[in-house]
């Protein structure tokens, strides 16, 4: 017989049961722990205490984690009225279509800022006050971070209202706050052809491609990095972008879930010339490392933004992030009379957000000419000091 002095902490024996005891969002759980009372089983139970407690801490225990451990407690698996908000959150984070990365960026605001005020209530007696305050209780860093937050929180309100878990949602009338969208700060067509021409001159060569192509292409840093030789099309003259690599990890799909194929002009076809002496031969990748025998592809875009900073610094030209190099392209194409349905189909933008965030470069010529009437009429004097005229 084992006693209470010799269990582990947080764990209890009544009769033939072993019993896990902990505190999760301010709410003490006593759950069984689905094992014979054995001294292997009491240890076991030790150390899944022991795990409880550190994800709790770090923010990462989930209601499937919950239902893992504890798989015949009666709040794993409630339905109807009762059900708990965080059930109805997992379930919603295991199934909302987007990339995995997305949904990683959901959980981690489901664990920070929601879960811990409301995974163990019924989602149908929260109400919008309760919703409203637990939302004005966190010192957002920026309004876009709040808006981001609420997407998981109105998720998993809004299927808990189309599986008539609630008869009403009551986030469906929280709005997001507005927030000022830096605007495009692209490099001029000079300045991406002196940083084009002294990578080519000083820096290892496929960096050079890659950021030759980058300007001249448009495509996301994501979209680069997934791009492999299969897509590039050298004799119909087009790249096929269908696929994005984000974080190391592969997403089949871009982030528009748009598969576009993207033209080469001259300069992108230059850079991929450039690139296929390099690592076609590897074959997969186009953007690899070639300066090792086993030709790694790149994960991410860090070797890159290192280089390109250092460029810059080198060369004088103003800072700007590296994904400035998509807006360097659109604003080059605009600014060359290129029609904005097509730059639109050649960002995997819609013709809308282009013609919003590139506007004051498709109305550069326009806006200057409607300024120019202004001096003119100044000029012929139909216009004098004070408001009056001749």
């Amino acid at each position: 017989m084992v006693r209470d002095s010799t269990l582990p902490p947080g764990v209890s024996l009544r009769g033939d049961t072993i019993w896990i005891r902990f505190t999760w969002a301010g709410t003490r759980y006593s759950e069984a722990y689905p094992f014979p009372a054995s001294p292997e089983n009491i240890r076991r139970a030790g150390r899944a205490y022991r795990d409880i407690r550190q994800k709790i801490r770090l923010g990462v225990f989930g209601i499937e984690d919950f239902k893992a451990l504890f798989p015949t407690s009666p709040r794993a698996h409630q339905t109807g009225p009762d059900t708990l908000f965080g059930t109805v959150a997992q379930h919603w984070l295991d199934n909302v279509e987007v990339s995995h990365n997305t949904r990683d960026e959901y959980r981690k605001a489901l664990n920070r800022y929601w879960m811990p005020v409301f995974a163990t209530r019924a989602i149908a007696s929260i109400r919008i006050s309760e919703i409203r305050q637990a939302v004005n209780d966190v010192e957002w860093k920026t309004a876009k971070t709040r808006n981001n937050a609420l997407i998981s929180l109105r998720g998993a309100f809004a299927l808990a209202h189309e599986d008539e878990i609630i008869d009403r949602n009551p986030v469906a009338r929280m709005k997001n706050q507005k927030h000022q969208k830096p605007p495009p700060d692209p490099f001029s067509r000079d300045e991406a052809d002196t940083i084009i021409a002294h990578l080519y001159a000083h820096e290892d060569p496929i960096h050079a491609a890659y950021f030759e192509f980058a300007f001249y292409s448009g495509l996301r840093p994501s979209e680069m990095l997934a791009l492999t030789w299969e897509d590039v099309d050298f004799r119909q003259g087009y790249v096929r972008v269908a696929k994005a690599l984000s974080k190391g990890r592969m997403n089949d799909r871009t982030k528009t879930a748009v598969v576009r194929d993207v033209l080469l002009n001259n300069r992108s076809r230059n850079a991929m010339q450039k690139a296929k002496a390099l690592t076609f031969l590897a074959g997969g990748a186009v953007f690899r490392s070639s300066r090792y025998h086993n030709q790694e592809q790149f994960k991410t875009e860090k070797a890159q933004r290192m280089v390109f900073t250092r460029v810059l610094k080198k060369l004088g030209i103003r800072h700007r992030r590296a994904y400035n190099t998509r807006h360097t392209y659109a604003t080059m194409l605009l600014m060359a009379g290129v029609n904005p349905t097509f730059v639109a189909a050649q960002l995997g933008h819609s013709v809308m957000m282009t013609l919003t965030v590139y506007s004051r470069w498709i109305e550069g010529d326009a806006s200057q000419a409607e300024l120019q009437k202004l001096d003119a009429s100044a000029q012929s004097g139909d216009i004098v000091a004070h408001g009056t005229r001749k």
